[in-house]
């Protein structure tokens, strides 16, 4: 088999479009010696699902035993064993820890109800203008430094077309610092009739 068909269905094989014909072509090609350099980082892969497809468990009464177990589980008293006192003593500062946790964020939330609120009564048009103020000033001021970075890079692109005019200049009279005779002899002329 050629490479440019083991890339074809090596493509195939990673969109999940290949038949079990095919992977075990690619299985074939890849657990042989003669892979090509470019295609040995797709090696380890196809020689590891033939090792794990070769693998078999040691005791040949297992789907037996797993079956009898899931028809027929165990009658214990407990789930989890309690074989210490230090599991019994987690377990209830950890239970203790969690309703203290969900107390406080009762209290937390109800206070930020009643802090709204102003203990039930309607917010005056004042109030809702001073927050309404204060959102948009937040979000200015959280903002605000992006807008300077757009500035700054505004500021950078006029200096160099600052740059570019004089560069301009410079090439309009270049003839001149450079050569004044001939520009000297040509004025002479330009102002003849």
């Amino acid at each position: 088999m050629n490479i440019r068909e083991i890339e074809t269905l090596l493509e195939k094989f990673y969109e999940g479009q290949t038949t079990l014909e095919e992977e075990h072509i690619l299985r074939r090609f890849f657990c042989s010696n003669d892979v090509p350099e470019n295609l040995k980082q797709h090696q380890p892969f196809f020689i590891y699902a033939k090792l794990a497809h070769t693998e078999t468990i040691g005791d040949p009464d297992f789907d037996r035993k797993l079956d009898d177990r899931l028809s027929h589980p165990a009658k214990t008293g407990r789930v989890i064993p309690w074989q210490t006192t230090g599991n019994k003593l987690m377990f209830i500062s950890s239970m203790a820890a969690a309703v203290l946790l969900l107390i406080g964020l009762y209290f937390t939330f109800q206070h930020e109800v009643f802090k709204n609120s102003s203990h039930g009564l309607p917010l005056s048009a004042q109030e809702l203008a001073y927050n309404d103020a204060r959102q948009a000033l937040l979000l200015v001021s959280a903002n605000f430094n992006t807008g300077i970075k757009q500035v700054e890079r505004l500021q950078f692109i006029d200096k160099a077309l600052h740059n570019a005019a004089l560069f301009n200049k410079f090439y309009q009279y270049q003839t001149i610092i450079i050569n004044p005779e001939p520009v000297k002899q040509q004025s002479i002329k330009s102002k003849k009739p």
